[in-house]
């Protein structure tokens, strides 16, 4: 079969080529190759997909919370049964010298109240320990320097603190509820 150029421009093995096309029922025209239509729009669609994902997850964990504008009202926790039986008890005045920095010597007079509860019979725990008590007292807050005497003011915090943790070391926590100091003077010499 002889070459007659009826296709134009088109070689041998591509006029071969669209003939084979022609009788398969494809048009000759047609690119072999795939669309690239149809992969822009799938990249461009997993591309969005991805700004999106990291979009709503910057929201989510990295954005602050509103707080709600009212507050949750919390109900009260129900009182115990029987209300606590506290008993107060008072201690004779404890007598405890220091020295100053200056030098100088003072006594410091303290009356005190232990408010400790009846109901596991602490009370009576408390007034069978109350000489030991005193004692530890008194060589507590002999035994350290005493803070704000200088002044003249004495630290009741301190004086609290020092006598809650005598407490808590003799009779163990808990027994004693708080303690009350119902009197602090300063007496010099």
């Amino acid at each position: 079969m002889a070459d007659t150029n009826t296709s134009g421009d088109l070689s041998r093995a591509e006029s071969e080529a669209a003939i084979r096309a022609m009788r398969a029922g494809k048009d000759p025209n047609a690119d072999d190759q795939p669309k690239k239509k149809g992969k822009k729009k799938l990249v461009l669609l997993i591309l969005i997909l991805v700004i999106g994902a990291a979009g709503a997850a910057g929201y989510k964990f990295v954005l602050p919370k509103e707080e709600p504008l009212h507050a949750e009202v919390l109900e009260p926790e129900p009182e115990p049964e029987g209300a606590l039986d506290l008993v107060y008890i008072d201690l004779d005045p404890l007598f405890v010298p220091f020295q100053t920095e200056d030098g100088h010597r003072h006594k410091i007079v303290v009356v005190l109240s232990l408010e400790v509860e009846r109901e596991h019979h602490s009370d009576k725990k408390v007034r069978s320990l109350l000489p030991r008590l005193r004692e530890a007292y008194v060589r507590s807050l002999t035994s350290r320097p005493y803070p704000g005497t200088g002044e003249g003011s004495i630290k009741i915090v301190y004086l609290k603190n020092r006598i809650r943790a005598e407490n808590n070391r003799i009779l163990g926590t808990g027994t004693v509820n708080d303690v009350l100091v119902r009197d602090v003077r300063v007496l010099s010499g």
